[in-house]
């Protein structure tokens, strides 16, 4: 039996529900006195310490908290305010879905099914297709006469005219076709979030690039697209003046990450309001912000960090001098990340020889680059670090063929029918013949044989010839 929130008995019937509270009638009858609504002027019984109480006619009259109707079926009464019939859906508890266990708000029991079970949406659409002449996803039925499978609409009622342009349309699309019911759509959602912007010039920029966008996307990928292309101009509100923004302070305030999300707006500057891009500028931010997120890629506690951050400000002192660029400083920061990143996940404080040779047997090509971080190292911290070992090209030949043989047995062990020829015969020859890499950048126009025991290949004048992993194999 139900239980009165008040005096605590057990009662055959609930005679007031009020803010999450049951009132049995006699309680009731205690905390509910008779005075004025102080919203409509009428006598009602009110609750006697709230002060702010309404009678339940007006308390119902309420627009919905959430959708924010005014006229509405009511559906729930919630601590916060009334519910309509549609939203109240959202107030329900989770409960398992007796057919697939997902826990959901909106179940419901499918008569055609014949089974009584209480069903997710998504179990209870289960039978549905997507109609051939709507293409809504609907309960489809065969149609005797085409042998197309349609809804219920477009199988019982003939073509509608869309309301906006005239056209032809099946009648499940309903009032208006594809096209119109998506221009509606973005019309809406830019009336709604227009006034979200406090500047009233920005108003009318962002209507006019959605028009533009409307024009170059269509008002489908339009509509999806608004929510994130808004961003763009609430990010730069206070840019914008009495004409668009320069690309300086665009960059400044975006970054070139920023720039290529909103890669939309940008082409629309560049469109209707001839913005000028400064490619020049824009690289130098890019590397800009890539040598800061090597500096910082370290855990910001450990010495790792420290030490990158000091051979960050001595790359920039270097660049303030005019010592170097900032793409040189950028690719003398990148192998110095990648050690320390090594190092801090190690017990050591400081790298060791080992941690060199490790990152350099994993990447060769960074020999170079990491020489002018290991003197740093040896002359802030006492590392004593041999760089002369590090420049041997003995040493860097090495790593390469160790490399080269790893990719090599890769392609060995994978299945005959997945065997990459093309991939095999660049790798052979870099091994098998020491030729650099960017003498077959174009493999795809170089002639090649399959032999009984390997393939022979041509380039130029030169002939080579490559072992035949898979006879390599079967000889095993």
């Amino acid at each position: 039996m139900p239980q009165c929130d008040e005096c605590g008995d057990a009662v055959e019937k609930i005679h007031r529900c009020y803010k999450q509270r049951n009132y049995c009638h006699k309680c009731y009858v205690r905390v509910f006195k008779k005075r004025d609504c102080p919203s409509c002027g009428k006598s009602s019984r009110l609750h006697k310490t709230d002060q702010l109480a309404v009678c339940q006619k007006c308390e119902t009259n309420r627009p919905c908290i959430l959708c924010q109707r005014i006229e509405y079926p009511l559906g729930k009464i919630t601590a916060q305010g009334p519910v309509c019939n549609s939203c109240s859906v959202y107030f329900r508890e989770f409960q398992a879905c007796e057919r697939c266990g997902v826990a959901s708000q909106r179940l419901s029991r499918i008569s055609r099914f014949e089974d009584n079970l209480r069903v997710c949406p998504k179990c209870a659409t289960r039978d549905y297709q997507t109609c051939q002449s709507c293409r809504r996803y609907r309960s489809v039925e065969q149609d005797a006469v085409s042998g197309k499978m349609l809804c219920k609409k477009c199988l019982s009622c003939p073509p509608l005219q869309c309301l906006t342009c005239q056209q032809q349309i099946p009648a499940g699309c309903g009032k208006y076709c594809e096209s119109c019911s998506w221009r509606r759509i973005l019309g809406n959602r830019i009336k709604e979030l227009v006034n979200t912007l406090v500047n009233p010039s920005l108003k009318g920029y962002f209507e006019e690039y959605m028009n533009w966008l409307d024009h170059e996307v269509g008002p489908h990928k339009a509509a999806l697209l608004i929510h994130k292309h808004i961003q763009f101009f609430e990010k730069t509100n206070n840019l914008w003046r009495d004409q668009i923004p320069d690309y300086a302070p665009l960059l400044h305030r975006l970054r070139t990450s920023g720039l290529r999300k909103y890669e939309l707006p940008i082409r629309w500057l560049v469109a209707v309001h001839y913005l000028h891009i400064d490619t020049q500028s824009k690289g130098h931010c890019s590397e800009f912000d890539q040598l800061r997120k090597l500096a910082n890629s370290c855990p910001d506690s450990s010495l790792s960090a420290q030490i990158l951050q000091n051979y960050y400000q001595v790359l920039i002192n270097k660049m303030d001098l005019g010592k170097t660029s900032i793409r040189s400083a950028r690719l003398a920061m990148k192998p110095a990340s990648a050690l320390m990143l090594l190092v801090s996940q190690s017990r050591l404080d400081l790298p060791t020889m080992w941690h060199v040779k490790y990152y350099l047997f994993k990447s060769p090509g960074q020999a170079s680059a990491i020489v002018g971080f290991l003197n740093f190292l040896n002359k802030n911290y006492d590392t004593n670090l041999d760089t002369s070992w590090v420049l041997d090209e003995k040493i860097t030949e090495k790593s390469n063929m160790k490399k080269l043989e790893k990719q090599l047995l890769a392609i060995m062990k994978v299945p005959e029918e997945n065997f990459n020829a093309l991939e095999w015969i660049k790798l052979g020859l870099m091994y098998f013949h020491n030729l650099d890499k960017s003498i077959f950048n174009h493999m795809d126009s170089i002639n090649f044989r399959v032999l009984d025991d390997g393939f022979e290949v041509r380039l130029g004048d030169q002939q080579y010839w490559i072992p035949n992993p898979n006879l390599y194999f079967n000889n095993l």
